[in-house]
């Protein structure tokens, strides 16, 4: 019986054989006679049985091995690629989770323990705002159709500076100017240096905000609506929007092909309000005017759940997945948020106290999801509670002289944007003892 390595080196010669007549092959069918015959006399005391020497007959088969091998690592570097940017985009911390009690203490600071770090304005109301994923920028835009970007940490240490040092480090590092209309989404892009807005003169831009020179857009893409709401993909690869209308579009990133759902009949029935998606991206939720809130699978694009009448009939205006892809966070015109449990489509909880029947706000999570907020249309105000048991809290007292449209929560530290039809968009953060 032969022994292992006997065996292994038997194999290994094996091998050898069967890729030198590949070789000799594939210079044969490139005609490459005389090379092709030279090999093989080279080869004939090397690999040969008792000096007989190779042969092969023409064939292209070395080449396709090649050309398919080439494309499997590709195709592996692609996943590879993909597979960190999703881990870097989802590698956030643990949120909101019913199903276990606690033993600590909500340490999170409440509302009214956070203070106006800065204040910015535009020519007209302010309505929408985001922050980066990393929460190091956050932008706004208003109906005066200009956007502005802001420094999280300069807006922090503003108020300890000298003036000359305002000066030279101001948190506005950008003001930009490519719309016609009132700008309506906003939202960074989870890798490049990207902030996409949408607007009601039906188009979305794109704004590389490392050239500080170029206040226009690097690129655009019309629509034949007014833009609604826009969200990316945590890999950046894919972004989601909706228009005053109620089809749900994803886009390539890079190629601008569109996708809808193949299923009319899994639409929403009027304008899409608000998108969000989960986590890892395997699902986005939606919610509309028609009052329903569905839930769709991030790979097919189909519609899995709906939720029917879910804020009593009144408009949806907005919806956020916890980071555990449990729950959904919603707000409507009924002046109620609500907390739902996915899986069973039940509400969990329900958050009273505020006023929003004229004006389409929404709720937002705090960073460490202990928290909730809401605007609230009666006395200028931003709600609170507490998110696992919807006790309220004091509410904070805005200091904006008219509606407060959004209360937007930094994703990474106790900070929030707060947009008013004052004009004024306000910074707030909570710097602790």
């Amino acid at each position: 019986m032969p022994s292992l390595s006997s065996q292994l080196a038997s194999d290994i010669m094996k091998e050898k054989e069967h890729l030198y007549k590949l070789i000799i092959g594939q210079l044969r069918s490139d005609k490459f006679e005389t090379i092709a015959r030279d090999l093989t006399i080279a080869l004939k005391n090397v690999v040969g049985k008792d000096g007989v020497m190779l042969s092969s007959a023409p064939t292209n088969r070395l080449g396709q091995l090649v050309h398919y091998g080439l494309k499997y690592e590709e195709l592996n570097e692609e996943t590879a690629s993909h597979s960190k940017k999703l881990e870097k985009a989802t590698n956030v911390g643990p949120g909101l989770d019913l199903e276990y009690d606690t033993d600590d203490m909500n340490s999170s600071p409440t509302v009214i323990q956070y203070e106006t770090a800065y204040v910015t304005s535009h020519k007209a109301p302010t309505r929408v705002a985001c922050f980066t994923a990393d929460g190091k920028l956050c932008a706004t835009g208003s109906v005066d159709a200009s956007l502005k970007i802001m420094d999280v940490e300069r807006m922090i240490t503003k108020s300890q500076q000298t003036q000359k040092q305002e000066q030279e480090t101001h948190p506005v590092i950008r003001t930009l100017y490519d719309h016609l209309d009132s700008i309506t989404a906003l939202t960074f892009h989870p890798v490049t240096t990207h902030l996409v807005s949408g607007s009601k003169d039906c188009t979305i831009k794109v704004f590389d905000f490392t050239k500080a020179s170029v206040k226009k857009a690097v690129k655009c893409l019309e629509e034949g609506a007014a833009v609604r709401c826009l969200a990316f993909h945590a890999t950046g690869d894919y972004l989601l929007m909706a228009l005053d209308h109620p089809i749900i579009r994803l886009y390539d990133y890079e190629t601008l092909k569109c996708y809808v759902s193949s299923s009319n009949l899994s639409q929403h029935r009027s304008s899409v309000l608000a998108i969000h998606w989960n986590t890892e991206c395997t699902m986005y939720v939606s919610c509309s005017s028609d009052g329903s809130i569905k839930l769709w699978d991030g790979v097919s694009n189909r519609c899995v759940k709906t939720f029917e009448d879910a804020h009593n009939g009144a408009e949806v205006t907005s919806v956020q997945f916890s980071r555990n892809g449990k729950y959904v966070l919603s707000s409507g015109k009924d002046s109620v948020v609500k907390l739902w449990e996915v899986t069973s489509g039940n509400v969990l909880n329900e958050y009273v106290g505020i006023t929003q029947h004229n004006h389409r706000t929404g709720a937002s999570f705090n960073h460490t999801e202990d928290l909730i907020i809401a605007p609230d249309e009666k006395g200028m105000a931003i709600g609170c509670w507490d998110a696992r048991t919807a006790e309220p809290h004091p509410h904070l007292v805005s200091g904006h002289n008219n509606v407060v449209r959004a209360a937007i929560h930094s994703p990474t530290m106790p900070a929030f944007i707060s947009c008013s039809d004052d004009f004024r968009a306000r910074f707030w953060y909570y710097r602790g003892i």
